[in-house]
């Protein structure tokens, strides 16, 4: 899991995407209700884990900052395409251990934002990933350009070392 820069080196215990309707329904006197439908209302994503580790609280400490500030940034989940999310909360629950450190989120869709990958991508050159295990750096040092490049322009890729079989990378 990824948002912005900040990449957990272990993907949360579990993570609950909503994604729901807003539906009233509407009384007609003397002939019942009908139903109306106003749309799609903002994915909301919650979920729990633990960060474990000498630096437990540091780790911590870096995702309350991108947090407190608020910032909209591209939210990378497991099998789920990317998309703009706003922090909403993020809680510190417990300490179990001294080196384990047990906490909430709470993510919102940033729905004037609700692109999946960025606009620039339609119209560039993409090379797709011919093995398991390819890297970044391979693919980077292959076009002549740098990893932080290519991590701008794919935010949907989380583990820059491993690359799956068949995924699609943005070039510059």
């Amino acid at each position: 899991m990824k948002f912005k820069d900040f990449i957990w080196s272990k993907n949360p215990e579990t993570f609950n995407i909503s994604i729901t309707r807003d539906i009233k329904e509407l009384s007609i006197p003397f002939h019942g209700s009908v139903m109306q439908d106003y749309g799609e209302q903002k994915r909301i994503i919650k979920g729990e884990g633990e960060f474990s580790g000498k630096r437990c609280m540091e780790t911590y400490q870096k995702l309350a900052a991108l947090f407190e500030s608020g910032e909209s940034g591209v939210l990378s989940l497991p099998n789920f395409p990317a998309f703009i999310a706003k922090p909403v909360s993020l809680s510190y629950m417990t300490v179990t251990r001294p080196d384990i450190l047990r906490y909430q989120f709470v993510f919102w869709e940033d729905s004037k934002n609700s692109v999946s990958v960025p606009e620039i991508s339609r119209f560039r050159m993409h090379v797709t990933v011919k093995e398991d295990g390819e890297n970044l750096w391979t693919i980077a040092q292959k076009e002549h350009t740098t990893v932080e490049e290519l991590l701008r322009l794919n935010p949907h890729i989380v583990w820059p070392s491993y690359l799956t079989e068949g995924l699609q990378v943005t070039l510059p």
